[in-house]
Protein backbone atom coordinates (compact mmCIF):
# COMPACT_ATOMS: atom_id res chain seq x y z
CA UNK A 1 0.00 0.00 0.00
CA UNK A 2 1.39 3.39 -1.02
CA UNK A 3 1.12 6.43 1.19
CA UNK A 4 2.08 9.98 0.26
CA UNK A 5 2.79 13.13 2.29
CA UNK A 6 3.29 16.59 0.82
CA UNK A 7 4.69 19.91 2.00
CA UNK A 8 4.53 23.38 0.52
CA UNK A 9 6.45 24.25 -2.62
CA UNK A 10 8.67 27.32 -2.18
CA UNK A 11 10.48 28.47 -5.36
CA UNK A 12 14.25 28.82 -5.28
CA UNK A 13 14.33 32.57 -5.82
CA UNK A 14 12.03 33.16 -2.80
CA UNK A 15 14.20 30.92 -0.58
CA UNK A 16 17.30 32.75 -1.78
CA UNK A 17 15.85 36.23 -1.23
CA UNK A 18 14.79 35.36 2.32
CA UNK A 19 18.32 34.23 3.18
CA UNK A 20 20.22 37.00 1.42
CA UNK A 21 18.37 39.98 2.87
CA UNK A 22 20.74 40.07 5.84
CA UNK A 23 23.78 39.73 3.56
CA UNK A 24 22.65 42.70 1.48
CA UNK A 25 22.01 44.83 4.56
CA UNK A 26 25.42 43.98 6.03
CA UNK A 27 27.13 44.71 2.71
CA UNK A 28 25.40 48.10 2.45
CA UNK A 29 26.37 49.01 6.02
CA UNK A 30 29.98 48.00 5.41
CA UNK A 31 30.03 49.97 2.15
CA UNK A 32 28.79 53.08 3.97
CA UNK A 33 31.37 52.57 6.72
CA UNK A 34 34.23 52.26 4.24
CA UNK A 35 33.06 55.15 2.05
CA UNK A 36 31.94 57.69 4.65
CA UNK A 37 32.97 56.37 8.06
CA UNK A 38 36.18 56.00 10.00
CA UNK A 39 37.78 53.78 7.37
CA UNK A 40 37.57 56.58 4.77
CA UNK A 41 39.63 59.08 6.78
CA UNK A 42 43.29 59.36 7.64
CA UNK A 43 45.64 56.45 7.12
CA UNK A 44 42.82 54.00 6.39
CA UNK A 45 41.81 55.93 3.26
CA UNK A 46 44.82 54.52 1.41
CA UNK A 47 43.51 50.98 2.00
CA UNK A 48 39.90 51.61 1.01
CA UNK A 49 40.10 49.56 -2.21
CA UNK A 50 41.47 46.61 -0.23
CA UNK A 51 38.51 46.83 2.14
CA UNK A 52 36.13 46.77 -0.82
CA UNK A 53 37.89 43.74 -2.26
CA UNK A 54 37.82 41.99 1.12
CA UNK A 55 34.10 42.68 1.60
CA UNK A 56 33.30 41.59 -1.96
CA UNK A 57 35.16 38.30 -1.46
CA UNK A 58 33.36 37.68 1.86
CA UNK A 59 30.04 38.50 0.19
CA UNK A 60 30.72 36.09 -2.69
CA UNK A 61 31.71 33.30 -0.31
CA UNK A 62 28.57 33.89 1.76
CA UNK A 63 26.35 33.77 -1.33
CA UNK A 64 28.03 30.56 -2.50
CA UNK A 65 27.43 28.78 0.83
CA UNK A 66 23.85 30.03 1.09
CA UNK A 67 23.02 28.90 -2.46
CA UNK A 68 24.58 25.51 -1.78
CA UNK A 69 22.49 25.19 1.39
CA UNK A 70 19.24 26.35 -0.24
CA UNK A 71 19.38 24.50 -3.52
CA UNK A 72 17.51 21.32 -2.52
CA UNK A 73 14.05 21.21 -1.00
CA UNK A 74 11.84 18.17 -0.44
CA UNK A 75 8.17 18.60 -1.41
CA UNK A 76 6.78 15.07 -1.17
CA UNK A 77 7.50 11.80 0.62
CA UNK A 78 5.99 8.54 -0.64
CA UNK A 79 6.10 5.20 1.09
CA UNK A 80 5.77 2.14 -1.13
CA UNK A 81 6.30 -1.53 -0.29
CA UNK A 82 10.05 -1.47 0.41
CA UNK A 83 11.03 2.01 -0.76
CA UNK A 84 10.87 5.59 0.35
CA UNK A 85 10.46 7.98 -2.59
CA UNK A 86 11.62 11.53 -2.09
CA UNK A 87 10.35 14.11 -4.56
CA UNK A 88 11.54 17.69 -4.51
CA UNK A 89 13.37 20.44 -6.31
CA UNK A 90 17.05 21.03 -6.93
CA UNK A 91 17.16 24.75 -7.67
CA UNK A 92 13.90 24.87 -9.64
CA UNK A 93 14.19 21.56 -11.50
CA UNK A 94 12.32 18.54 -10.21
CA UNK A 95 14.20 15.55 -8.81
CA UNK A 96 13.08 12.17 -7.54
CA UNK A 97 15.05 9.75 -5.44
CA UNK A 98 14.21 6.28 -4.20
CA UNK A 99 15.71 4.89 -1.00
CA UNK A 100 15.49 1.36 0.39
CA UNK A 101 13.29 1.69 3.46
CA UNK A 102 15.28 -0.74 5.61
CA UNK A 103 18.46 1.32 5.13
CA UNK A 104 16.80 4.65 5.98
CA UNK A 105 17.31 6.32 9.34
CA UNK A 106 14.96 9.13 10.36
CA UNK A 107 15.62 11.49 13.24
CA UNK A 108 13.81 14.54 14.59
CA UNK A 109 15.93 17.66 15.03
CA UNK A 110 15.19 20.81 16.98
CA UNK A 111 16.54 24.10 15.60
CA UNK A 112 16.57 27.13 17.83
CA UNK A 113 15.51 30.25 15.94
CA UNK A 114 15.79 32.69 18.80
CA UNK A 115 14.54 33.19 22.30
CA UNK A 116 11.69 30.73 22.99
CA UNK A 117 11.32 30.00 19.28
CA UNK A 118 12.16 26.57 17.85
CA UNK A 119 11.52 24.66 14.64
CA UNK A 120 11.34 20.89 14.37
CA UNK A 121 12.74 19.15 11.32
CA UNK A 122 13.09 15.60 10.05
CA UNK A 123 16.45 14.33 8.95
CA UNK A 124 16.43 11.39 6.53
CA UNK A 125 19.71 9.51 6.12
CA UNK A 126 20.52 6.63 3.87
CA UNK A 127 23.96 5.21 3.08
CA UNK A 128 25.37 8.20 1.18
CA UNK A 129 22.28 10.41 0.86
CA UNK A 130 20.93 13.00 3.25
CA UNK A 131 17.65 14.94 3.16
CA UNK A 132 16.26 17.52 5.54
CA UNK A 133 12.51 18.26 5.83
CA UNK A 134 11.06 21.53 7.12
CA UNK A 135 14.25 23.53 6.62
CA UNK A 136 12.10 26.48 5.46
CA UNK A 137 8.93 25.90 7.54
CA UNK A 138 7.34 24.29 4.52
CA UNK A 139 5.95 21.21 6.29
CA UNK A 140 3.13 20.97 8.80
CA UNK A 141 4.14 19.40 12.13
CA UNK A 142 1.19 16.99 11.98
CA UNK A 143 2.41 15.77 8.59
CA UNK A 144 5.91 15.26 9.98
CA UNK A 145 4.45 13.24 12.85
CA UNK A 146 2.49 11.11 10.34
CA UNK A 147 5.70 10.45 8.37
CA UNK A 148 7.39 9.28 11.58
CA UNK A 149 4.40 7.05 12.43
CA UNK A 150 4.40 5.52 8.95
CA UNK A 151 8.15 4.89 9.13
CA UNK A 152 7.78 3.19 12.52
CA UNK A 153 4.95 0.92 11.35
CA UNK A 154 6.69 -0.09 8.11
CA UNK A 155 10.15 -0.73 9.53
CA UNK A 156 9.55 -1.36 13.23
CA UNK A 157 12.55 0.86 14.00
CA UNK A 158 12.56 3.69 16.49
CA UNK A 159 13.80 7.12 15.54
CA UNK A 160 16.38 9.26 17.25
CA UNK A 161 15.03 12.42 18.81
CA UNK A 162 11.97 10.55 20.04
CA UNK A 163 11.52 13.09 22.86
CA UNK A 164 10.78 15.76 20.23
CA UNK A 165 8.02 13.56 18.79
CA UNK A 166 5.64 14.68 21.54
CA UNK A 167 6.30 18.30 20.56
CA UNK A 168 5.43 17.52 16.94
CA UNK A 169 2.06 16.13 17.99
CA UNK A 170 1.29 19.08 20.31
CA UNK A 171 1.85 21.69 17.66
Amino acid sequence: MNKSFTGNNIPFHIRLLKRLVLFFLAFILLYIQVTYGRLSKGEWANYRIYWFIFFAICFAIGIYYQINRLRTIVNEIRFSENNLHIIGQDFNSKFEDSLVLNKVIISIQEEELGKNNVRYCLEINSEDKYYYLNKFNDWNYQTLAQIVDEYKTRTGNNISGNDYYKELIKR
